[in-house]
């Protein structure tokens, strides 16, 4: 089971919610964004998590921004979201594991050394003295201990500790998505994964990765658990009250997103999930009435993201007030 959760945990940090699209890290608010983003933010907000409105040939789609990790005590409404629920038939949400506990540990076995530690090697052992210092306390604020990662690549186990550490802080990687479903649910509409995940590309990326590139996976993995601890809960709650415009200026491309971006293949696995995206948020304006569909917002925030795909394909794009 442990090799099972290992690879699970790497595969869903390095595809899907956890995987969007790069957004400048550095970047003024502004700079390599969103155009449609930046010119429908607004600092007078309705209320709850901001949403747009995508319109053509008389079709509606819903699109709610998501930020995970959020706190899992967080509360929030959205009149906005409630009304397009009633009148949607169709909501869309971020794709499902497309594997098994079984194909998952197949996958792992068949590429073992890509993944595991060598034959009597231990990752702590492996380590440099101050990455091997940082994993050490974040592990500990995880409350693990050294046994549930020294079997591990140094990616591998980053991505396992970053997941294990959110559930330790009260962080959860399926909100809002989980919210959004059984809302969806209670009022028995269609609920749709855009696309699946393909686990094999993401473990035939992680098994080939140099020495150099499992270390850079590790650090990013352990820069991403200092910075949610620092301000997932502040970006929870304006994610929440729909202040875009701080969560703009703040949100992150995700640990995985770096490591993916800094590897060969992991790019173009990057850009492959956004054009699905895109499509698939194309496809529903071919239907008929309104369509609701979750998208995290490291998709839409970003220049030459869904949003402004959408609209260079003729849609006309709003932020609706109720």
């Amino acid at each position: 089971m442990m090799i099972a959760s290992a690879a699970l945990a790497l595969s869903l940090a390095l595809s899907g919610q956890a995987a969007p699209p790069p957004v400048a890290l550095d970047a003024a608010p502004g700079q390599d964004e969103s155009a449609v983003v930046a010119e429908l933010t607004i600092m007078a907000k309705p209320q709850g998590p901001a949403v747009w409105l995508v319109e053509k040939d008389g079709a509606k789609l819903y699109i709610l921004g998501s930020a995970p990790p959020l706190p899992h005590q967080l509360k929030w409404q959205s009149p906005r979201l409630n009304k397009a629920l009633d009148k949607a038939s169709l909501v869309l949400v971020p794709p499902e594991a497309a594997v098994g506990v079984t194909q998952v540990a197949g996958f792992v076995l068949k590429l073992g050394g890509g993944l595991r530690q060598p034959l009597g090697k231990a990752l702590e052992d492996q380590l440099p003295p101050d990455l091997k210092a940082r994993f050490v306390e974040s592990r500990t604020q995880a409350r693990k201990g050294a046994g549930e990662y020294k079997n591990w690549k140094p990616a591998v186990a980053g991505f396992l500790l970053l997941s294990d550490f959110r559930q330790a802080a009260g962080l959860s990687e399926a909100k809002p998505v989980s919210t959004i479903e059984r809302m969806a649910k209670a009022r028995k509409l269609k609920v749709k994964a855009v696309g699946q995940y393909r686990m094999s590309a993401v473990t035939a990326i992680a098994g080939k990765l140099s020495p150099e590139d499992q270390l850079y996976c590790l650090r990013v993995a352990l820069d991403e658990v200092a910075y949610d601890g620092a301000h997932s809960t502040t970006i929870g709650r304006d994610w929440a009250e729909g202040d875009l415009a701080s969560v703009r200026a703040r949100y992150r491309a995700s640990a995985a997103q770096r490591c993916l971006t800094h590897v060969p293949g992991g790019a173009a696995l990057l850009e492959k999930g956004l054009v699905q995206t895109a499509d698939a948020m194309t496809e529903a304006l071919k239907r008929p009435g309104v369509t609701v569909a979750v998208v995290d917002l490291g998709f839409l925030l970003p220049a030459d993201g869904v949003l402004d795909r959408l609209k260079a394909r003729g849609a006309t794009i709003t932020s609706p007030v109720e």
